[in-house]
């Protein structure tokens, strides 16, 4: 009897675990949901979503493009000053209001417009394998290279392509407006 007890607890503790694992999400099944969200957003948002970036550089009202190495999605609003590339190494200083997690029930629009200081992006090159994991929130660069000093855009940013709170979440983001701010303009 003393060596039927422990066999029969032990099987009783795995049929208790073995449910529990099918109740968790696999990554395949954020990324579905995100999908969803993403496309449900854009639909009650009345968006067009360009496949190509516009020739002249400029948006329609509710027109964004989707890069496609990335998935994100963004409109210029004001392209800024000199329209270039940021320089290897050149801090890029980011102020945006209107954040927005909309894959979640939470309704607060985040801002740091008052806040002592930016986000900063040292600038090593656009967004690649390689050159991803070095930027807080990837997605904010993707735009670089259609904005200079001053430029604003407005942007959809997947959970992937976020910053290490979106990812850990499992939230894409969606910004009304961010601003760039270029170290060698000042």
């Amino acid at each position: 009897m003393n060596k039927i007890f422990p066999i029969i607890t032990a099987l009783l503790g795995m049929l208790l675990l073995l449910p529990s694992c099918k109740d968790r999400k696999t990554y395949a099944d954020y990324l579905k949901e995100e999908k969803k969200a993403i496309d449900l957003f854009i639909a009650k948002q009345h968006l067009t979503i360009l496949d190509e970036y516009p020739a002249s550089g400029v948006f329609g009202e509710n027109e964004f493009y989707k890069d496609p190495s990335t998935g994100v999605y963004y409109q210029v609003i004001t392209p800024g000053e000199t329209v270039q590339e940021p320089k290897w190494k050149e801090a890029v200083y980011v102020r945006f209001s209107g954040l927005h997690y909309f894959m979640s029930d939470d309704t607060v629009r985040y801002t740091n417009q008052k806040s002592v200081y930016p986000e900063e992006i040292i600038y090593i090159g656009p967004i690649n394998s390689s050159t991803k994991g070095n930027y807080s929130n990837p997605g904010w660069v993707v735009p670089l290279r259609h904005v200079g000093h001053n430029g604003k855009v407005k942007m959809i940013i997947p959970f992937a392509m976020g910053s290490s709170y979106d990812k850990s979440q499992y939230q894409p983001t969606y910004y009304n407006l961010v601003h760039y701010r270029f170290e060698s303009q000042y």
